[in-house]
Formats: structure tokens, C-alpha cells, sequence
């Protein structure tokens, strides 16, 4: 955050965003005091600033179990995010065609920081499948659209962002430092696709490619995945040469005109 941005702030706000950022972490009712302490803030000033956020809707109260929990409001405002941005409901269309021909699930994420975060997904029909929980957050260096949104990125860029990141062992396929990281975004830069091998949960493989808005900038990334039992070469093959190319009809679709 710049010295600007962060002198602009309101800290009224900001306790309201941390106090509903620790709610989602936590991914069950918390108390008062549980809440006041995640924050690091004072129980008075907790208190008054979830009463505003359930006079909004945006937190739930128990009043017999004196717990708080996140807001029917919210869910309200996640879904005209996701009904203003065309990219979801095209990718929705698109993916269904992919599964349809596949059989395996798709998935849609796009990067913030470090991380991926999962928009949208289209199940595959197999009693084994991928399950694809649509919000949720992963290290971008683990998964296959992570690679690919990362390798837009330059050196310099990579560099300022992994400063401070330890690469823990999430797997033994995982990337454990920059220059592993760095290397491997290099050849998806030049192949243009990206693999997950079992890098981000043992037992499935991942491809992705990036998808581009009307300018062609990278705007996301869709992959398609696969669990070790229906897993070979072939079929690996098979799934990259499809997600290209059905990466690449999302795209026109936005407006992207192609390369060259």
C-alpha cells in the first residue's frame, strides 16, 4: 500500500474488513472475544462495529449462543459481482462444452497477489471427480492457472513479490524456491500452458491456459483436471491441446481478436 492509499484509509473501515476477513478465515461462528482478539482489537470497539455490520446484513448474530457469523449480505453482494462481470457467465457456456466433450472438471481462477482464487467451476459427470469450491484461495505457485498468471509477471516482479515467501512443502512435487519457480514460468511462457503435478493436492494433475480480455491483456485462466486413476500421457496430451484451445474461444469470446 502506498504512503497515499494508506493515508486515505478509514479505520473504521478497516476494522469492518478485518473483522469480516477473520470470520471467512475462521469458516465457523465466532464470540466477541474470539473476534476482538483475531483483530487485536479492543472488545468495545469489536462490538460496535459488528453491530453496524448485522444492521447491514453483512454478519449474522446467535444471540443464544452469543456467536457471530458472516451475513446473508454478503452472499447477496458476491452474486451481483459475479452477475456484472461477463467474463463468469461466458466461462460458465464455454466450460460446459469442455466437460461435455472431456468428462473431467473445469475450473476458472484468477490472481491476487500470492495467490489464486477460484470463480467459477463446471463439475465433471465421474463418480471421482475434482471438487471445485468456488471462492476459495490457493498458493499460485502450486496450480496450474497460478503458473500461468504468474508468468506474465517479470523477474523484477516475482522478485518484490516473493521477498519475503517461504515455499513450504505442500507436497513432495511442490516448488520449493524462486529459482524453481522462475524457470519453470519461463517455459510457460513459451509453450503457453502450465501444468499442476500433484503440486497442489497428491493425486490430481492439472493443465491451464491463460484466458485475455479485448486488449489481449491475461485477465484469468481456466484448467481442466485429472485424478491419478484416469491419468496417462495420451490423455494429458489430449486434455492441454483441448484446454488451449477452448482458453482460446473464452477469449474471443471477450473480444480478443487472436494473435498475430
Amino acid at each position: 500500500m502506498s504512503a497515499k492509499s494508506a493515508s486515505d484509509a478509514v479505520p473504521a473501515v478497516d476494522r469492518a474488513v478485518e473483522i469480516l476477513q477473520a470470520m471467512a478465515r475462521a469458516r465457523q461462528p465466532l464470540m466477541l472475544s474470539e473476534l476482538s482478539q483475531l483483530t487485536a482489537t479492543s472488545r468495545s470497539t469489536t462490538f460496535n462495529t459488528l453491530a453496524t455490520l448485522h444492521k447491514h446484513g453483512l454478519v449474522s448474530k446467535d444471540e443464544r449462543h452469543k456467536t457471530y457469523s458472516l451475513g446473508i449480505g454478503l452472499f447477496e453482494l458476491g452474486i451481483a459481482y459475479i452477475e456484472q462481470v461477463s467474463l463468469i457467465p461466458a466461462f460458465v457456456e464455454n466450460a460446459q462444452r469442455l466437460v461435455d466433450h472431456c468428462g473431467e472438471t473445469v475450473k476458472l481462477a484468477v490472481r491476487q497477489e500470492r495467490d489464486v482464487v477460484y470463480l467459477s467451476a463446471v463439475e465433471g459427470p465421474h463418480s471421482v471427480r475434482l471438487v471445485a469450491l468456488v471462492g476459495t484461495r490457493r498458493p499460485a505457485h502450486l496450480t496450474a492457472v497460478g503458473k500461468v498468471l504468474l508468468s506474465e509477471l517479470d523477474d523484477g516482479e516475482l522478485d518484490d513479490m516473493y521477498a519475503d515467501y517461504t515455499f513450504y512443502p505442500h507436497t513432495p512435487n511442490a516448488i520449493n524456491n524462486l529459482t524453481e519457480l522462475k524457470s519453470e514460468l519461463t517455459e510457460i511462457a513459451l509453450v503457453g500452458h502450465g501444468y499442476d503435478r500433484e503440486e497442489s493436492s497428491l493425486g490430481v494433475n492439472c493443465v491451464a491456459a491463460a484466458v485475455r480480455d479485448y486488449s489481449g491483456q491475461v485477465i484469468a485462466a481456466m484448467s481442466v483436471g485429472v485424478p491419478n486413476d484416469r491419468l496417462t500421457r495420451a490423455r494429458m496430451d489430449e486434455l492441454t491441446g483441448l484446454i488451449r484451445s477452448y482458453a482460446l474461444d473464452l477469449s474471443l469470446t471477450l473480444g480478443w481478436r487472436g494473435p498475430g
